[in-house]
């Protein structure tokens, strides 16, 4: 496993989260119901070049939090995002698998006939992407469902960060009902600080 690959995030929506915590499956879906288009377009381009009958995707970060995180995956307040252990997880991928593999970030001018191998044409986005720091799982088979779903056991999560823009007073009842699922809710259910860090403010108070 890549040494750089620490942890996988999945930012998503606080009913997404109650899904997983309840039924511990994680759902990949068509990429065509994606809103990049720069994204789906050349995932559905690979499929039709592999003549594949079938593909499925989930998309994680394995860098820092940022707001293009929150604001482009987890917007509002109910937002959150899942850190999961990478190596536990990649090991489930392998076990079903499914391919993986960190996203390489291409200027237009860097893509030309030859320039890569087919199969990391799913794995590659334009550079303005950078800062997302994606790390991809797809699914490419036969299957007659809609969307692939694979089982994950809670014990992978290293904990859940809710969106600092979930009132004060919903983020306690929040933190009460997931207090159930962890053995530590207090170190593994938090709120994020993106948009407000007393730290980081107090320092410049205290110049």
């Amino acid at each position: 496993m890549d040494k750089e690959v620490k942890r996988l995030n999945r930012y998503t929506t606080l009913p997404v989260l109650l899904d997983f915590l309840e039924r511990k499956k994680l759902v990949l879906l068509d990429p065509k119901s994606w809103d990049d288009r720069n994204d789906s377009e050349v995932i559905l381009a690979y499929k039709k070049k592999k003549n594949i009958d079938k593909l499925f995707a989930l998309c994680f970060s394995y860098g820092s939090e940022t707001i293009h995180h929150w604001k482009a995956f987890a917007n509002g307040s109910s937002g959150c995002c899942i850190e999961f252990n990478a190596e536990k997880l990649i090991k489930i991928f392998e076990k079903e698998n499914l391919i993986h593999a960190k996203i390489e970030y291409l200027k237009i001018r860097e893509v030309k006939p030859g320039s890569f191998d087919l199969d990391k044409m799913p794995f590659i986005k334009r550079y303005p992407y950078a800062c997302e720091t994606e790390y991809r799982v797809l699914s490419q088979g036969s299957n007659l469902e809609n969307v692939f779903e694979l089982d994950v056991p809670l014990d992978v999560i290293n904990k859940i960060t809710i969106s600092q823009q979930m009132p004060t007073q919903i983020f306690d009842t929040i933190k009460r009902l997931l207090k159930g699922s962890f053995s530590n809710p207090e170190k593994r259910v938090s709120k994020s600080t993106i948009y407000e860090n007393k730290e980081w403010i107090n320092l410049f108070k205290k110049l």
